[in-house]
């Protein structure tokens, strides 16, 4: 049950060597910081919102003056791809198949 008191905090400050006094204080100091605590979440909120926003907007300005032709290709660029990509997969299931001998650095 909560006591209904009539002490206001001017009152309970300068009072505040009295038990009943200090439980004022402590709920008014307690208010105070949700308060405080609930300002700043909100105002954190609005600032992250907004530099979002800021980021989307100039993101999406920068991608549009980026966006260049695609380069066409001939046929030797295209086939000295595929030639290096052919080589690196030879590579690859050389290196699957016959691993390197590797000292363990502990002995």
């Amino acid at each position: 049950m909560k006591q209904s008191t009539d002490i206001n905090i001017r009152n309970a400050y300068m009072y505040r060597h009295r038990p009943e006094c200090v439980r004022v204080l402590a709920d008014f100091y307690w208010r105070i910081l949700l308060s405080l605590a609930l300002v700043i979440a909100l105002l954190s909120l609005v600032y992250g919102i907004h530099i979002l926003s800021g980021v989307n907007e100039s993101g999406l300005s920068q991608l549009t003056s980026i966006i260049l032709p695609v380069p066409k290709f001939n046929k030797t660029q295209l086939q000295n791809t595929l030639t290096t990509f052919k080589d690196r997969e030879s590579k690859f299931n050389y290196l699957k198949t016959a691993p390197q001998k590797i000292p363990d650095p502990s002995r």
